[in-house]
C-alpha cells in the first residue's frame, strides 16, 4: 500500500477523492485551531501520515477539556453550561451562531456537542436529499398537502436534545413550518397523548420507535383515531418486526428510520428493503473491536469511530461513539452503493407493570429514562422491572454532586411519573448496588425487566 493509499480515511472509490479532501481539510483546521488537537496531531504529516496513526478520542477525555477541544475561543463549557441549563432555549442559537445538544448516549456519560451553521445545514441537506432518494419525500408531500401539512415531535422536550432542539430550530428558520408543527412530550399518559393526537390530526409523526409501537397498539386498539401518510423513527433501534406491526397499523403511512446522534445529526438513511445507508461523503464510521481494532463486514463491533466531515468547531475525528454496528457485506438490492449497516443502538427494555385493577400499563424507555435525566439530572442509572409492579433504581454516583440528594430526586421524579401514568400502587425501591452493563458488550442498559412474567 502507497503512503498516499495508506493516508485515506475508509472510503469507497466514487467519493474516496472528496473524502479524502474534506478529511484533510478538517484534520488542518482541527490542529491550527483546536488547542487539543494541535496535542493529538503534533505528528500529522498532511496527507502521508496513515488515517489510522490518529488517535481514536474518547467522549471522558474530550470533555475534560472541552475548552481546549472546541476551535472557536468564545465557546466553553461554562458557557455551554450555562445556555442547556434553561430547556426553554432549546432551538435557539448559541453565541448568535452555534447550536448545541447534550446527550448521554449508550455510555451514560453526558456530553455537550456543538454545531456550526455549516453542519447545520448539511445534516438538513442530507435529510432532505436522502428522503427524495428513497421516494418517501413524494408520499409526505402529497400528504400533508392533503391534510394541510401538520407534523408532530413526541418527544423529550425539557432538555437540549438533538431532536427537539432541531426540529424547534427549523420551525423558527421556517415560519410556514411552525404554523403546521407541533411538539408534544413523551412523558404524557397515554389518553392524554391520543387527547392531543386525535385533536391536532398530523399526517407526520416523528419519534422513538418504542413510542411509534406504543402509539401503533392505541391505534389497533381504537383508543387513537388518527391517519398520518409518514412516521419517522430515530433514537432507538427499530426492529422488522416493530417496523412492520407500524406500518400494518397506520394502513397507507410509511416508516421511515434513519441513524443519528448529537454528535453527527445526520449518519445513515434507511432505504425501502430496510437498509441503513451510511452518508459516507460526510460521515465516516469505523466498526472496531474492544482494542479499537477494525472488524470486518459482517461482523459486530464492540464500538464505532465516528469521524464528521462538516462540523468544524468541535471536531469529532475517530470519535469511540458507542454503538455496535454491523456493516453488510454484499451490496443492496436497492441498488443504493453507499454502504449498509446494521445499529444496534439503544436496546432499552419496555416496561409491562399492573396498575391497581391489574390493567397492563406499558411505558416506553426513553419516556422512563427522560423522567430521571430531565428532573433530576442523573445520567448513569439503570432501571429494573423486579415484579409485575415494582422497580428497583440503581445510580452510578461516582462523581454526582450530592450524591444521596441526586438519587432521592431521581426517585421523587419516577414517583411522579409512575403517579401520572395511573401507577400509584408500583412499589419503588432504591438499590444501592451499581448499575449493570451488558455482559458481552459493556454498554449499559437503563431500562430492562429483569422479571419473567408472561405478557398479554
Amino acid at each position: 500500500m502507497t503512503s498516499a493509499h495508506a493516508a485515506m480515511p475508509p472510503a469507497r472509490e466514487a467519493v474516496a477523492p472528496l473524502v479524502q479532501r474534506r478529511a484533510q481539510t478538517l484534520l488542518a483546521h482541527a490542529r491550527e485551531a483546536s488547542p487539543l488537537y494541535r496535542e493529538r496531531l503534533r505528528e500529522w504529516q498532511g496527507g502521508t501520515t496513515p488515517w489510522t496513526a490518529i488517535e481514536p478520542a474518547a467522549k471522558r477525555e474530550l470533555m475534560a477539556r472541552f475548552d481546549d477541544w472546541v476551535t472557536d475561543r468564545a465557546v466553553t463549557l461554562a458557557g455551554a453550561q450555562a445556555f442547556v441549563a434553561d430547556p426553554r432555549r432549546a432551538g435557539d442559537d448559541f453565541l448568535g451562531r452555534y447550536a448545541v445538544w447534550a446527550s448521554s448516549g449508550t455510555t451514560g456519560e453526558p456530553g455537550l456537542f456543538v454545531h456550526d451553521a455549516f453542519a447545520l445545514s448539511t445534516y438538513a441537506m442530507l435529510t432532505a436529499l436522502r428522503m427524495d432518494s428513497a421516494h418517501w419525500m413524494s408520499n409526505l408531500a402529497r400528504g400533508l398537502w392533503q391534510s394541510g401539512g401538520r407534523a408532530v415531535l413526541v418527544s423529550a422536550l425539557d432538555g437540549h436534545y438533538a431532536g427537539v432542539s432541531f426540529w424547534r430550530l427549523q420551525c423558527r428558520r421556517n415560519p410556514w413550518m411552525a404554523a403546521r408543527a407541533k411538539t408534544l412530550s413523551v412523558l404524557l399518559p397515554a389518553h392524554e397523548l391520543c387527547a392531543e393526537l386525535d385533536a391536532f390530526g398530523p399526517s407526520f409523526v416523528a419519534s422513538y420507535p418504542s413510542t411509534l409501537s406504543e402509539l401503533a397498539r392505541l391505534q389497533a386498539e381504537a383508543r387513537l383515531h388518527i391517519s398520518p401518510v409518514a412516521l419517522w423513527a430515530g433514537g432507538e433501534r427499530l426492529t422488522p418486526s416493530a417496523h412492520a406491526h407500524i406500518e400494518q397499523v397506520f394502513g397507507d403511512a410509511h416508516v421511515v428510520n434513519d441513524y443519528g446522534a448529537s454528535e453527527c445529526l445526520s449518519m445513515a438513511f434507511e432505504c425501502p428493503h430496510g437498509r441503513l445507508h451510511l452518508n459516507d461523503d460526510w460521515v465516516l464510521l469505523e466498526p472496531v473491536d474492544r482494542q479499537c481494532r477494525p472488524v470486518p463486514p459482517g461482523e459486530a463491533s464492540h464500538s464505532v469511530l465516528l469521524t464528521n466531515l462538516a462540523n468544524r468547531v468541535q471536531p469529532m475525528i475517530r470519535y469511540d461513539l458507542g454503538d455496535s454496528v454491523t456493516l453488510f457485506p454484499d451490496a443492496c438490492p436497492c441498488g443504493n452503493p453507499r454502504p449498509s449497516l446494521l445499529v444496534e443502538g439503544r436496546c432499552d427494555d419496555t416496561l409491562h407493570l399492573r396498575d391497581p385493577s391489574r390493567h397492563v400499563v406499558r411505558l416506553s424507555p426513553m419516556a422512563l429514562a427522560t423522567a430521571v435525566e430531565e428532573r433530576a439530572d442523573v445520567h448513569r442509572f439503570q432501571l429494573r422491572q423486579v415484579a409485575p409492579a415494582a422497580i428497583e433504581l440503581r445510580v452510578d454516583t461516582a462523581g454526582v454532586p450530592a450524591a444521596d440528594a441526586a438519587c432521592d430526586k431521581a426517585m421523587s421524579a419516577l414517583r411522579s411519573y409512575l403517579e401520572g401514568q395511573g401507577l400509584p400502587n408500583v412499589r419503588l425501591r432504591f438499590d444501592p448496588a451499581p448499575p449493570q452493563p451488558d455482559a458481552p458488550s459493556g454498554k449499559l442498559r437503563q431500562v430492562v425487566c429483569a422479571m419473567h412474567e408472561t405478557r398479554h
